[in-house]
């Protein structure tokens, strides 16, 4: 007896009318109304990313069309002329990413004026039509707009900027929307027990997520499963997938929550050891840090995140770690890394490493998100009880010669002598009394955000500083790449303008090239 041939699962499943037809219903609704009105139109486009259904809702309708005994809509699957429609040479399927030329299009316009022969209507599938090229679309115009009038045409494409607005103009538009993650678990958990193989619900879960909308996606990823006895959980799944999965990312967002550099790379070296691509990790991270956000800016981040009650639950008790500007800083991080593992040629692992470092410490990053993360923090410690304490800085006193008597003996006689002393000098008196009254400049903070809203590159020079001023005069302690490069009129006229608006009248300042010591006598506003 010979053996029946394998069939892909996506091909097995595939739905035989509408009604099986999971995540359409705006569209399937309305293809069946016409067939029971008898109302169909010469010519459709169907458009939507890939795996949603585009191409089954053709042949059921290529088949529907031409039903003797519809149901309800859908093909009775029974009749001669559903029998018939499985390997009729009136359902044409044609792929245009291989037939895209004008011949093609020549071809088919010869062939659609035969009536058909077995069926009542001729019908024409054209798979991925972006393809066609510029003449191929110019000669279907026609045609397209007054066929015969038992010709049907069925467009299905995933790239609808590309079909040119004569031609969608001359079809009846259908957007195919992504199916959602608990859609194609549900199916997906009624297939899997028919095919004997076992999954949880957790790692169906888990394979409605990678698939992103497309059921074909979910179905291929499934027959990686062996269909054997042994239950495959949610870690398992994600071996076999070949993703990091939930738990490894949930642990290293626990260790970036806390700062913990070295939990941190634990994590990504047991990943790279398990053979995992950074690159996937990089995406899932950002994944799990845009859930993070969700739960932030939302009541009801269930309705947002593909993710079990559980997953919910630690990510909000996760998400307290985080500030609003911490997570956009995080985000925007690894946005640039995943950028940057796609075209360095830099090791992998080394990139990603890095990148975690940053995010446990955004003290390292000098993107403009990490220094408004640190200002907040600053922000909340002086709006709460933090009160700052200034140390008393001890400056020298000059050396100043007090009166003396000095007594000159002579020979002759024995006389005494009165010098006068050395008086101080009127400049010296005026900047030891300068130096006296100098304090630290509290609402230094205030003028970082003044300086921010005028020019980022000063900003940025002036954020690691810290100023210290009297009456009338501010002295800016900056580094010495700060004082090259607000040399500049430009510069120095933002920060007078900036030092003017926050302090309430205007004053001279100098910039002083920050040494070591001076950090220690301020006040530590990090986190």
């Amino acid at each position: 007896m010979a053996q029946t041939p394998y069939l892909a699962l996506y091909r097995k499943w595939r739905p035989q009318v509408f009604s099986d037809v999971i995540g359409q219903e705006h569209i399937t609704s309305v293809l069946k109304s016409e067939i029971k009105s008898g109302s169909v139109s010469h010519a459709y486009l169907f458009c939507g990313s890939r795996g949603t259904g585009k191409t089954t809702c053709a042949k059921i309708l290529a088949k529907a069309v031409s039903c003797e005994n519809s149901s309800d809509g859908d093909p009775c699957g029974k009749c001669p002329s559903c029998l018939a429609a499985e390997n009729s040479f009136d359902i044409t399927e044609m792929d245009a990413a291989s037939n895209n030329g004008v011949d093609s299009i020549r071809e088919l316009r010869e062939r659609m004026y035969y009536p058909p022969s077995e069926l009542k209507r001729r019908v024409y599938i054209i798979d991925e039509a972006h393809m066609l090229s510029q003449g191929a679309f110019n000669a279907l115009l026609k045609t397209l707009e007054e066929p015969p009038s038992h010709v049907m045409f069925i467009l299905a494409t995933t790239e609808l900027n590309k079909i040119p607005a004569t031609i969608l103009s001359r079809c009846k538009r259908f957007d195919f929307y992504r199916i959602s993650p608990e859609s194609i678990a549900k199916l997906l958990k009624k297939i899997a027990e028919a095919e004997k193989i076992n999954l949880t619900d957790g790692a169906l879960l888990l394979i409605a997520r990678l698939a992103a909308g497309a059921m074909r996606d979910a179905l291929s990823m499934l027959e990686l499963f062996g269909r054997d006895k042994e239950l495959i959980d949610e870690e398992g799944a994600a071996k076999i997938l070949g993703v990091v999965g939930r738990g490894p990312v949930m642990k290293l967002l626990s260790a970036i929550a806390k700062k913990n550099t070295q939990g941190a790379l634990e994590v990504v070296g047991e990943a790279y050891d398990a053979s995992k691509d950074m690159g996937i990790l990089c995406s899932e991270t950002g994944e799990s840090l845009r859930d993070l956000l969700l739960v932030k800016y939302t009541s009801k981040p269930e309705h947002f995140i593909e993710a079990s009650n559980d997953v919910i639950h630690q990510l909000k008790e996760m998400a307290e770690s985080f500030t609003r500007e911490r997570l956009l800083y995080c985000i925007e991080l690894i946005e640039e890394t995943q950028n940057r593992l796609t075209r360095s040629s830099f090791s992998r692992r080394a990139t990603f490493e890095t990148a975690v470092i940053k995010l446990c410490d955004p003290l390292l990053s000098t993107l403009p998100e990490a220094i408004i993360d640190r200002l907040s923090a600053v922000e909340e410690k002086l709006q709460g009880d933090f009160t700052v304490q200034q140390k008393e800085k001890e400056f020298p006193k000059p050396n100043v010669v007090e009166k003396t008597t000095v007594a000159v003996e002579a020979p002759w006689e024995e006389t005494k002598s009165e010098e006068p002393a050395l008086e101080e000098k009127p400049a010296q008196k005026k900047a030891e009394k300068q130096e006296t009254a100098r304090t630290s400049m509290v609402a230094y903070a205030e003028f970082l955000e003044e300086v921010k809203k005028k020019d980022i590159v000063a900003f940025s020079m002036l954020v690691d500083g810290h100023a210290q001023l009297n009456e009338s005069n501010v002295k800016l302690f900056v580094n010495s790449a700060a004082m090259f490069m607000l040399a500049n009129a430009k510069s120095r006229d933002i920060i007078q303008t900036c030092l003017a608006r926050v302090l309430g009248y205007t004053v001279e300042f100098e910039m002083t090239k920050m040494k070591e010591e001076k950090k220690e006598d301020l006040p530590d506003l990090n986190l």
